[in-house]
């Protein structure tokens, strides 16, 4: 177990590396690495280094040999005892990418070989200290046969290129900036190139260059075009420019993540890259667009300013999820992509705190780095920093990390560091937001309130509370910023005065007490308040709305996340009301609220969708404890069938649209025309069914989901022949055939376990990461009814597959595993189920990455 406390700065600094890789049937990778010992460290100590999977052909100190004696091999170290403080050490060490399954260091990924290093996958390719506190130089000579692999990349510029002896070529590639070597790159590939250009405020011209299987290349406009986006919303925002002469991304086939921020050499998985009207979605727009911004904006809060120990991964991960997010917001509607990040910290990251994985923004401890890369480490880490933005104000925020990232240009920081110049450039003093980076958990926010007629005073009551978790048991007081407004009787916003501490602005309550109390002088009537505009804390918020407040906030609130907060609300209580009896009151105000909001739509025809949109069954499921995902299902189906019933003519007239352009107004009628097919769909009628094959048929991918989702859990004749019409149109196309995989998986059919089981030996099924997740992810996360069958079924087939998996690829599997660690949650017969699956996987003999959650979830007890 590796500890937080236990951190010490590195022995030797290592000031730059120099590496000659040469590609044949296997690479030999010669790399000299100068280093010195770190002022006031240990004389004696030895050097280590770390390495893993690659065979150590030859090693030399200053151009002297080393003898065998004087050096030793242990598991994952090179460990050198006796070194000068400053010398060049030489290693010659040999690997092999076509049998790295793990998708780490340096593996093969369809017709190019490419490096994946962050967090520890530099240690495949070469000794060397990997560890992000470390920053250095590199200068790559990459030489590769020229038919084979006619583009040669790393790193930085290209400083020299040319021929290595018959059929050879080599490159040479240097980066001026010191980096860890997490955020090494190179690739060998024969791709083809997509070629930009921006112009930055101060006149540099820097070239943009997209790297793409050949057949790609018109399918990179809306990456690059996303790049410059980004490129001129950093710049105009934050003042950063981007700080070398060429800007690469490569689009690999296989890649366990989304992306990799390497400097100026960006790899990505290639759904996040590749995009035309005719084989992406409007969701898979948005995810090129949010990606893209992602890796790029790395290049300062990450590359520029890196985590000093893989414990403040959030430091960087948690700061550019926000500005992603954030320029996601000012590039298209600042309401509805609020609510899908909402959506997603909730799917993911509240559960996770709520199981046997939970953890802190910055853990204390891990056994394995790689699951350190959790929804809590970066959502509720992106989360932490808008609170922050909430409470100092965006301008002094944007501020504050000016000043962060010029204090610490070119070295390792920690969260201290940044949260010091937030404070700095604010004279706020922020040591209550520690609390968060150091307390898992979800907070609650109960509030309740008083009207006193005859005193004409309104008091507002708060408390917070997080229970324990797994990984803590005592839990203290934490800073929760609300955004917050009152209401009249007419629904005209009250003019507040702010009451510091507690209230330092007319619409922020910041609590930051166990307890606290408002009072409210000069109100002539009962108040309507409402609660965390724009989701201002990740907190679960308690108050008794009635249906008929909750209605008035859907259809009259200004703030759209909070009308969809309470649309939400309203269906998870019909929900509920039907799983525990009949429909009453809250399904009748659900179907009347819904009927006006139809009749009287906002202009946003995005957020017209995403209010009348039911919560995902695994939203749902969420929720509930004990867990009966059947009685979830039933509950979801009924008030499916009802809300079509209800609005049948409004839907009837949304689905008949059938836009095809990428304008934001048409997109947002997309989204609304599949959503209203989507109910219909549940009525099965014929006219539906044939209006959803005719828009499985479309030219438009957004259009042919819509059409293939309709009919996804339907058994008829339109189903089969879309889903097969489907499948042999796109059998060619990798990312498109992951949908028609992912829609087999998601089906309600009955026999769902048995299609899922064909699906894994269908002959067009690949073993890489897109595809497995395509139909073991979805089938976990989506099919309630197959995964959670009750013979325990689901559970055995998912931990049967993960064993395989884990023994090529860790990571995957550690991902997946997740799907297993909530048996404690489900009705007991089901949960029993679950947890002798996951206890068959622990016997199997997994790796250190699934081990550590298998441990967790059968160790975890239930929190109070």
């Amino acid at each position: 177990m590796i500890l937080r406390s236990d951190y010490r700065a590195s022995d030797f600094l290592l000031d730059r590396i120099e590496l000659h890789v040469s590609v044949e049937a296997l690479t030999t990778v010669e790399a000299w690495l100068h280093l010195r010992r770190r002022p006031g460290a240990d004389p004696a100590a030895s050097l280590v280094l770390d390495g893993r999977g690659i065979e150590l052909l030859s090693i030399e100190l200053d151009g002297t040999p080393i003898a065998p004696s004087g050096y030793r091999i242990e598991p994952e170290q090179l460990v050198v005892p006796a070194v000068p403080d400053a010398f060049v050490l030489r290693t010659l060490t040999r690997n092999d990418p076509e049998k790295n399954t793990v998708l780490e260091g340096w593996y093969r990924s369809g017709p190019m070989l490419c490096t994946q290093c962050e967090a520890q996958g530099f240690s495949r390719i070469t000794y060397a200290l990997d560890r992000p506190d470390v920053l250095s130089r590199f200068r790559v000579r990459l030489e590769a046969e020229t038919a084979r692999y006619p583009v040669l990349l790393a790193n930085g510029n290209c400083v020299e290129s040319g021929d290595a002896g018959p059929g050879r070529h080599y490159a040479v590639w240097e980066d001026p900036h010191p980096k860890p070597c997490y955020l090494f790159a190179m690739v060998a590939g024969d791709l083809a190139c997509v070629e930009g250009r921006h112009r930055t405020p101060s006149g540099r011209d820097v070239a943009l260059r997209f790297y793409v299987d050949r057949g790609n290349e018109n399918r990179v406009a809306h990456a690059m075009e996303s790049l410059r986006k980004a490129m001129q919303w950093d710049e105009s925002v934050y003042g950063l420019e981007y700080d070398l002469d060429i800007y690469m991304v490569v689009a690999a086939r296989d890649f366990n993540m989304g992306a990799m921020e390497n400097k100026g050499l960006n790899l990505f998985n290639a759904r996040f890259v590749l995009a035309s009207p005719q084989t992406a979605t409007d969701v898979d727009y948005d995810g090129v667009e949010s990606v893209i911004a992602h890796e790029y904006f790395h290049n300062w809060t990450g590359n520029r300013v890196t985590c000093r120990d893989w414990f403040q991964l959030s430091l960087k991960e948690g700061l550019t999820v926000y500005r992603d997010q954030c320029f996601s917001a000012d590039l298209g509607s600042r309401d509805v992509t609020r609510i899908e990040h909402v959506r997603t910290l909730r799917a993911l990251q509240f559960p996770e705190d709520a199981g046997p994985t939970a953890h802190p923004v910055r853990p204390d401890a891990y056994a394995e780095v790689n699951n350190l890369y959790t929804a809590t480490v970066y959502e509720k880490g992106a989360e932490i920093l808008r609170m922050l933005a909430s409470v100092i104000g965006e301008e002094t925020f944007v501020a504050g990390i000016g000043h962060y990232l010029k204090q610490h240009d070119g070295t390792a920081a920690t969260v201290e560091d940044l949260l010091a110049s937030l404070e700095a450039v604010s004279g706020q003093k922020l040591d209550g937001f520690r609390r968060w980076y150091s307390q898992s958990g979800t907070p609650s926010v109960e509030i309740t309130d008083e009207y006193d007629a005859a005193e004409g005073r309104y008091t507002l009551r708060l408390r917070q509370h997080t229970a324990p978790t797994h990984d803590q048991a005592q839990k203290t007081v934490l800073p929760i910023p609300l955004r917050f407004s009152l209401r009249d009787d007419d629904g005209q916003l009250l003019q507040l005065s702010p009451q510091p501490p507690l209230m330092p602005r007319a619409d922020l309550i910041l609590l930051e007490a166990a307890e606290a109390e408002l009072r409210f002088d000069n109100i002539e009537s009962r108040p309507t308040p409402a609660f965390l505009h724009g989701f201002s804390a990740p907190v679960k918020l308690q108050y008794a709305y009635t249906p008929d407040a909750l209605s008035a906030l859907v259809l009259n609130e200004e703030d759209g996340f909070l009308r969809w907060e309470a649309s939400q609300r309203l269906m998870f209580d019909a929900l509920f009301e039907t799983m525990n009896g009949e429909p009453g009151e809250h399904s009748r105000m659900l179907l009347h609220t819904l009927q006006v909001l139809a009749a009287n739509p906002p202009a946003d025809k995005a957020l017209l969708a995403e209010l009348l949109r039911l919560p995902a069954e695994s939203e749902l499921a969420a929720q509930i404890e004990p867990l009966d995902p059947h009685a979830v299902t039933r509950a979801r189906d009924g008030l499916r069938h009802a809300i079509a019933q209800a609005l049948t003519g409004p839907l009837s007239v949304w689905a008949a649209w059938m836009p095809t352009d990428l304008s934001p107004e048409n997109r947002a009628r997309r989204s609304l025309s599949n959503l209203a097919l989507w109910y219909l769909g549940h009525l099965n009628s014929a006219r539906i069914r044939k209006l959803a094959l005719e828009r499985a048929h479309s030219p438009n991918m957004s259009l042919a989901i819509g059409g293939l989702a309709a009919l996804r859990d339907s058994d008829s004749a339109e189903r089969e022949e879309a889903m097969d019409a489907f499948h042999l149109r796109f059998r060619d196309e990798p990312l498109v055939l992951d949908k028609w995989f992912a829609m087999e998986a998601a089906s309600a059919r009955p026999a769902g376990l048995e299609r899922v089981t064909a699906l894994l030996t269908h002959p067009d099924f690949k073993p890489n990461p897109n595809r497995t997740r395509a139909v073991l992810g979805t089938f976990m996360r989506e099919n309630l009814r197959s995964f959670h069958a009750p013979d325990g079924g689901g559970y055995r087939l998912l931990a049967t597959e993960l064993a395989k998996i884990d023994a090529g690829n860790p990571q995957l599997a550690a991902r997946l595993v997740e799907g297993l660690l909530g048996w404690r949650r489900l009705v007991p017969a089901l949960g029993e189920h679950m947890r002798a699956a996951l206890e068959q996987l622990a016997q199997a003999g997994p790796s250190r990455d699934v081990a550590e959650k298998i441990g967790k979830a059968l160790e975890s007890r239930p929190t109070a």
